[in-house]
């Protein structure tokens, strides 16, 4: 089975409601510290409080997207032999984007290394094991 990015399993939590869902694993979302991008409908079912949200701009790829900042939440990885500890992010948001995505930051506190980008091959930092990508979940 051929994939075109790296996909994990993850938890996310905010409050006390969690959410176990796929994400984007991507090395070139640069980031200052953890942060995640959630599409609007995991939002709303973590929760998350919609009204009155602060947007800001990024630059991606020869363009800006308007972003909105989300409180933070704690997002961990879970495979069938492997939970990894909570780490605390910043969440962000931008219309029209449906799947979960991870910055580099965040890929890297989690312990994920991207072996094979094109076929899906990832593994946590120090193990020899080659993982499979997940398959991709939609918030739509």
């Amino acid at each position: 089975m051929s994939f075109l990015v790296v996909r994990v399993n993850i938890e996310t939590k905010y409050g006390d409601r969690l959410v176990r869902t796929s994400a984007i694993v991507n090395s070139g979302y640069e980031a200052e510290e953890p942060e995640i991008h959630i599409p609007i409908r995991l939002a709303e079912e973590l929760g998350i409080d919609l009204k009155g949200l602060l947007s800001d701009r990024y630059r991606v790829v020869g363009a800006e997207v308007s972003v909105y900042r989300l409180p933070k939440v704690d997002v961990r990885v879970v495979t069938e032999d492997v939970i990894t500890e909570w780490v605390s992010c910043v969440a962000v948001s931008v219309s029209g984007e449906y799947e979960v995505i991870i910055s580099d930051s965040l890929m890297e506190a989690l312990g994920i290394v991207i072996k094979r980008a094109k076929t899906g091959i990832w593994s946590f930092i120090g193990e020899d094991r080659e993982r499979t990508s997940s398959k991709p979940q939609y918030w739509v």
